[in-house]
């Protein structure tokens, strides 16, 4: 696409203040962002939504202050969304050309969009058995099931629970710990509700589980004397997960925020608590592209909402129990 053929402006979801999903307006007539060095122009497809979306609206952690730093400080509004797919239109770096396919984790914003600025080192190109809707879908959650598993560092032999297992993160999370079950003689269990422990039978083999443990009913969680905890939950629901494992364990959790809290409740048992957050990478997010290209990760996309209808689509990930991931069609 040549420069002439880019438009001068785009529709996009704007933000001017924090708040409920309304506070997303959907209009015409905003600017498409300019290229600097070693960037590309993305026309995207696709765009995935994060619990990070939703927290940044509301005005809580880094996104938030970003977005007031650089944003709202200025009298500026913005545009949110992390994880983009698309077609490149326009690069300024030697490694993308026009007319490839790619995806990409921006911390930036701008995914709410139909063009998108992003940098090189962040981009993969989407392998050709890939769709974009799954690669718009892929970026955030993929990249850090990825490397939340890697920095876990579990040994051969170990037991590991996990919780909110069928969740955006988790349900790939839950696959590559799979791999250990066969690889490494790993134990698995996993923290679910009954529907979603039925839905994880779409993903895995529930025969090599170790366990399921039901978070719905009022019992005390087993002493299972585990290794390793990984919380995707955190706040109450990773306090009471804290019971499984055994004196001296490790706790890795995301997101950070809820570290200190995890430390004090389980300040008796000397465990050994860390948060993680996702390093965006354009290598690992063409491992994880790699990856599912091969039949290797299964993704779930529960569904697919028009930009349009991006408060619509808030409110749905805002329940907290969607299986897999909910994306947006950009154009």
């Amino acid at each position: 696409m040549s420069d002439k053929k880019i438009p001068t402006t785009q529709h996009a979801a704007l933000i001017r203040e924090f708040g409920e999903p309304e506070v997303m307006i959907y209009q015409d007539g905003v600017a498409i962002p300019e290229l600097t060095d070693n960037q590309v122009l993305i026309k995207i497809a696709y765009a995935g939504i994060n619990p990070v979306d939703y927290k940044t609206r509301q005005g809580k952690g880094w996104g938030a202050e970003a977005i007031q730093k650089d944003k709202f400080d200025k009298n500026e509004p913005a545009i949110l969304g992390c994880d983009v797919a698309g077609i490149v239109v326009k690069s300024t770096s030697d490694e993308f050309a026009v007319g490839e396919q790619v995806a990409a984790l921006t911390f930036d914003g701008g995914g709410y969009a139909e063009y998108v600025a992003v940098d090189a080192n962040l981009l993969a190109k989407v392998p050709e058995s890939v769709t974009l809707q799954q690669a718009g879908a892929l970026p955030c959650i993929g990249q850090t099931a990825l490397q939340f598993v890697e920095f876990a560092d579990i040994k051969k032999d170990e037991h590991v629970v996990i919780n909110a297992p069928a969740g955006g993160v988790g349900h790939l999370a839950i696959q590559l710990l799979m791999d250990k079950v066969t690889q490494d003689d790993v134990k698995v269990t996993v923290i679910c509700s009954p529907e979603k422990y039925d839905k994880l039978g779409g993903l895995i083999d529930k025969n090599k589980l170790a366990g399921w443990i039901d978070y719905t009913k009022d019992d005390a969680f087993p002493d299972l004397q585990a290794d390793v905890l990984l919380d995707l939950v955190g706040d109450e629901a990773g306090v009471r997960a804290l019971n499984v494992i055994k004196s001296g364990g490790r706790v890795n959790v995301l997101p950070t925020i809820w570290v200190d809290k995890l430390k004090a409740a389980g300040s008796q048992k000397s465990l050994k608590v860390a948060g993680y957050k996702a390093q965006r990478s354009g290598e690992d997010m063409a491992r994880v592209l790699q990856l599912v290209a091969d039949g290797k990760l299964t993704l779930q996309i529960q569904q697919t909402y028009p930009l349009s209808e991006v408060v619509a689509a808030h409110r749905e990930l805002e329940k907290g129990n969607t299986f897999g991931k909910i994306v947006l069609k950009a154009s």
